[in-house]
């Protein structure tokens, strides 16, 4: 983080668990997420964290009626054990701010610094942030707990670094997993 960055402040803080259903992991309808397991500990990390600072935690949950996040794939992947009193939101376009009342709900809590992770990168992470910024809320990314698929001829990790650098620089700070949970 440099200088001209923004602090990240717990009191304003919320963790957005986009997207991370076992439609992306369970190979029914698409191919598994690359590194899913690598995803998920990632995950599971910013979840640990932020519990236990107490910062709150909101899960959004893609529909696509059909598609690898339909029925079974819908579910939240169970080794993020989400906790029932963590509010979810069901979204059917890549922002997940748009048509849904997520931004009305971080304002209610008094949060306007939220803090992405899940998938997929260069769909709804990247969606969600500018969506974030376009609300006037101060977006951060956590760039190793974010993941795609391979796509437009670049492996998996480099389309995640390439989205992680764009969002950089529309002003979208990033926080490493281990930079994250030595906050307190």
């Amino acid at each position: 983080m440099s200088k001209s960055e923004p602090a990240l402040d717990l009191e304003l803080a919320a963790l957005l668990v986009i997207d991370v259903q076992c439609g992306a992991f369970d190979g029914r309808l698409c191919p598994p997420m690359p590194d899913g397991d690598g995803l998920l500990s990632a995950c599971r990390s910013a979840l640990d964290w932020a519990r236990q600072q107490r910062v709150p935690v909101f899960w959004i949950q893609h529909s696509e009626p059909g598609g690898p996040m339909d029925g079974p794939g819908f579910e939240i992947d169970p080794r993020l054990n989400p906790s029932p009193n963590e509010p979810r939101f069901t979204k059917t376009v890549p922002n997940a701010f748009e048509e849904t009342s997520l931004a009305q709900s971080l304002q209610q809590a008094g949060r306007n610094q939220p803090i992405l992770i899940g998938l997929q990168s260069d769909c709804c992470i990247e969606a969600s942030a500018r969506g974030a910024l376009a609300l006037g809320l101060q977006a951060w990314l956590v760039p190793d707990a974010h993941h795609t698929w391979p796509d437009r001829g670049l492996s998996a990790a480099a389309l995640r670094d390439q989205v992680s650098q764009a969002l950089a620089q529309a002003g979208v700070p990033l926080i490493p997993i281990t930079q994250l949970t030595h906050l307190a």
